[in-house]
Formats: C-alpha cells, structure tokens, sequence
C-alpha cells in the first residue's frame, strides 16, 4: 500500500483557500447584483438528486491534483496555473459584473434536501454566479484526465462522466443558470490552451514550480 503524498493535498488546500479569498474580496466590492437567467433556465426544473453530483465536486478538487501529482508533474503544473488564471479572470468578471440568481427554498426533510440546504445557507446571499467555476474547474478536470497517460479508460470515463454531471447538477439545483455554464466553459477551454501553449514555450513556467 503506497503511503499517502501530502504535498498534492497542501496544493490542493492552497488552490481552494486562493479562491475562497478572492471570492470573499469580490463581494467585498462588488456593487448591488443583476438577476440573471432566461427561458432555457425556466424549463429546468429543480432536481433534489443532482446535489449527489454538486457536492462530489468537492471531492473532485481534491482528487484530481493528486491524480496529477502522481502521474505527470507537468500537467499538475499547468492544472495549477489553469486554476489560478480562471479564478483570477472569474473574480474580475464578479466585481464588474455581479450577478445573483433565483434559487427555490428547501426544507430539511432528509439526507439530500439536508445537504441542499446547508449548500445554500454557505452560499447566501447568493452572488458570484457568472461565470460558474464550478463549471469551469469541472471542464478543467475533463480536459486534464484526458491528457494523463497510462491509465485506465475506465477511470477516465467515470472522472469525466461525474464532472459533466457536475456541470449539469448546478442548473438543477439552480446554484446558476445556463449562461453561468456556458461563459465558465468558455473560459476554462480558452485558459486551458493558453497556458498550454505559453508553458510548452516557457522554461520559466516550468521551473517556478517546484514539485
């Protein structure tokens, strides 16, 4: 039995403590938000199970940098400069244009309306929802485990099939609408290949990080 790393789980914890800091300092200064959402969101109907899935994205965020660590150190490194980079363009994004959603009330009544409503009490009031990171660090898992050599199909089906589930569960449990998805894809794809790109050409990228 391999003994647990517990450098990947200091860079994981480091990457989400960055971005629960530049989520608090976006609602600092964010001014009053815009109520967003369209017809695509009103035919969506609210969904108790796919808080199974929100919530595994918890898990996820810890998982794959391990994942990363112990098979390419390169791709653990651009994973991290791709985290970083959508975060940052997020929080901009956030202070600029804040934005709220409409979102129904739960009662505790078992285990999943339980963690639904804790889902929301931590995320109340409501802000920060365009563009969706859930969205864009799930599409960040989907595109690195696609990149990891030498492993097995099956593992890589099942991380990709859970993020998508991840994507969708967030217009389920009405934590974003559709537009929230799309723009926090659409930035996770662009920075994905940007920094794959500038990496690839930069030795000064390569040799920041000392993993």
């Amino acid at each position: 039995m391999k003994k647990l790393e517990f450098k990947p789980l200091m860079i994981s914890i480091s990457l989400v403590l960055f971005q629960t800091f530049c989520f608090f300092i976006s609602k600092l200064l964010e001014a009053p938000p815009h109520l967003i959402g369209g017809a695509i969101d009103k035919m969506i109907p609210f969904n108790i199970w796919f808080i199974i899935p929100y919530i595994s994205w918890y898990i996820l965020i810890f998982l794959i940098p391990y994942f990363l660590y112990l098979k390419d150190k390169d791709l653990l490194k651009r994973y991290i400069y791709s985290y970083i980079l959508c975060t940052l363009i997020a929080s901009i994004i956030f202070i600029i244009y804040p934005t709220t959603v409409l979102r129904p009330e739960v009662e505790a009544t078992n285990i999943l309306t339980f963690a639904a409503k804790t889902v929301f009490w931590f995320d109340t009031p409501i802000l920060n929802c365009f563009p969706s990171l859930h969205c864009a660090m799930s599409l960040l898992f989907i595109t690195f485990i696609i990149e990891v050599k030498d492993v097995n199909r099956v593992i890589k089906a099942i991380i990709i099939f859970i993020s998508i589930l991840i994507m969708a569960s967030t217009l389920f449990v009405k934590q974003h609408v559709f537009i929230d998805l799309v723009s926090g894809d659409l930035i996770a794809l662009v920075v994905y290949y940007l920094i794959k790109i500038i990496y690839n050409k930069s030795d000064f990228l390569k040799k920041l990080l000392k993993l």
